[in-house]
């Protein structure tokens, strides 16, 4: 991997022999920097920066991108926004021309951002008719106490009153230089990725974010919602998690996976195959700017949830107290170096895979040291980070159908 600065912005290179070439704008920027009065404003940003530019209208971004047989997309999350182009090899200056132009040159018209306000409270009425969304969105503002982990989407009031001005004004204060990174990995030089940038990639200045946040602390106890026109209940148990780059962040990443990552985790065997509980249940982390945090997630018959709940605090007790066993120690590991492999196989996952960790402040051999820490596991280190990670109050929520009491 190869970073240096071109025209004033860091630039990651990683080449590989694929022929599609995927390239990324990241921003280090996303709805934790938003004021409550704007909730929303990053990801209505990131809808808008498709709705046409200085030459190009919003069709013509489409069928520039099909012509090049490209995929262009985009995503916004707590943190950071990501704007990527997957194109053949031959055509790789033309999807970054593409993806510079809709980056730097924007105009926002009001025509499309009325209907994109439309399209955006569409998408946040699907979200809402999924029940694990629905609560997980809910459960995880309450669970971080100083409103960073709101919403990405923001809510139907703030979608309503955000204006084409307000848009402008965040992207002017927030897209400049010191907050974007754009990487590129497949079969391209990194001298031709420095010209791409250097063509057609100006250097954007903006002030500071003016209102730095500080990190989170978190609630416990108990979070019940109601819902209508759901049948199965919905839970979720949430712990403070620690920060991306603390020491010991990767063995809890593996302890996490020991604990509910796949078919032969301890909470997959016990309570799906032993128990029949639930249909599915897993225990992830997410690691964010000012709040971290390990969830267990599952769905059940509302009359199971106390059941499900008691196996569920045994087998984190079990796994705080007890060594797992060897066999499972070489399991975990094989299948976590198996999905790391699998992930980066392709350009758009190996670029994904390094310029997220680097986005999180990570810089010198990202895939080697995540090969070491993985393969460095041992059944104690495991115990003792489960003793570690679950020694606090968690958030237990729930949603339950509306008509139940």
């Amino acid at each position: 991997m190869q970073v240096e600065t071109i025209a004033g912005t860091n630039v990651l290179h990683e080449r590989n022999h694929s022929q599609i070439i995927n390239i990324q704008i990241w921003t280090d920027i996303g709805s934790s920097n938003e004021q409550k009065e704007e909730y929303g404003v990053a990801h209505f940003l990131e809808h808008m920066l498709f709705k046409g530019t200085e030459k190009r209208s919003s069709k013509r971004i489409n069928l520039d991108s099909d012509l090049m047989g490209a995929k262009l997309n985009a995503w916004t999350w707590h943190d950071h926004t990501n704007y990527h182009i997957n194109v053949m090899k031959e055509n790789a200056e033309k999807g970054f021309e593409l993806l510079s132009d809709i980056y730097l040159n924007s105009i926002f018209p009001e025509d499309e951002m009325e209907k994109e306000r439309s399209v955006i409270l569409s998408e946040m009425r699907r979200n809402d008719d999924d029940p694990s969304s629905f609560l997980a969105d809910r459960a995880l503002d309450h669970f971080c106490q100083n409103g960073l982990a709101h919403r990405v989407i923001g809510t139907e009031d703030s979608i309503k009153a955000l204006t084409r001005s307000r848009l402008m004004e965040f992207k002017k204060s927030h897209y400049g230089t010191d907050h974007i990174l754009i990487s590129f990995t497949g079969d391209i030089s990194f001298a031709k990725a420095a010209r791409l940038v250097e063509k057609y990639f100006h250097h954007v200045s903006c002030p500071k974010s003016p209102h730095p946040f500080q990190p989170s602390l978190y609630r416990s106890g108990n979070l019940t919602l109601k819902k209508g026109d759901i049948q199965e209940s919905q839970y979720l148990l949430l712990y403070p998690a620690l920060p991306h780059l603390h020491p010991q962040a990767a063995i809890q990443g593996i302890m996490s996976m020991v604990l509910g990552g796949n078919a032969s985790s301890l909470l997959f065997e016990r309570v799906r195959e032993e128990l029949g509980l639930c249909y599915g249940i897993a225990s992830r982390i997410y690691r964010f700017k000012g709040f971290n945090y390990l969830d267990v997630e599952t769905s059940c018959a509302k009359d199971d949830l106390e059941h499900i709940h008691q196996e569920i605090t045994s087998i984190i007790e079990k796994i705080k107290t007890q060594k797992i066993t060897e066999e499972r120690v070489q399991m975990i590991k094989a299948s976590m170096l198996s999905n790391l492999y699998m992930g980066i196989e392709s350009s758009s996952g190996l670029n994904h895979f390094l310029a997220m960790a680097y986005m999180k402040g990570e810089r010198d051999n990202i895939l080697q040291k995540r090969i070491t820490e993985i393969k460095s596991a041992t059944a104690e280190r495991i115990r003792k980070i489960a003793e570690e990670t679950f020694n606090t109050e968690p958030l237990r929520a729930q949603l339950i159908p509306l008509a139940s009491e």
